[in-house]
């Protein structure tokens, strides 16, 4: 999944990053590879702390004032300016203008059923891999809760569970 996420970041962020002239050309793909990692590891974390609600509006709606992106924003901010020593400003300017559209197409492609390199099934295993913190009914809660927000709810009933999984292929 981090490979994927990393093909929409070297997508979306050429001019943000590569092309910024205060992003020096040897940590162009330093600065990348953190916006891939920094954007799991938040999303995990936002999980972890049960705010799935947060993470499916963001998956949902996109939106850029959100507290999950914020959230997001702020470490990625963060993580580049003490591993990299970039400015805060530059960094706060690349995550303003990369995270949005990269967010965006990582859950436009994972809704889009006509794209098969991603899917919510794959986004949601990969945020909840690992437990991060979670007991095993939590983690099925949280599973649940994420896949229903994300319309893998197939029969409506509140949960997603082996019923929904045969409704997938009706």
């Amino acid at each position: 999944m981090l490979d994927q996420l990393f093909e929409i970041v070297q997508q979306n962020a050429q001019a943000d990053v590569v092309e910024n002239s205060n992003v020096p050309d040897e940590k162009n793909e330093l600065v990348m590879n953190e916006a891939s990692s920094t954007i799991m590891n938040s999303l995990q974390q936002l999980i972890a702390q049960g705010k799935t609600d947060q993470v499916a509006a963001l998956a949902n709606d996109g939106q850029d004032g959100s507290e999950a992106m914020g959230f997001i924003s702020g470490n990625f901010i963060e993580n580049v300016s003490q591993k990299f020593g970039i400015d805060k400003n530059v960094a706060s300017s690349i995550a303003a203008s990369i995270l949005p559209k990269i967010l965006g197409s990582f859950f436009g492609k994972a809704k889009d059923p006509n794209d098969s390199s991603f899917n919510i099934q794959d986004i949601i295993g990969s945020l909840t891999s690992g437990n991060n913190g979670l007991s095993q009914g939590n983690m099925q809660d949280t599973v649940s809760s994420l896949g229903a927000k994300f319309g893998l709810d197939k029969d409506k009933d509140g949960d997603v569970d082996l019923s929904d999984v045969m409704g997938m292929f009706k």
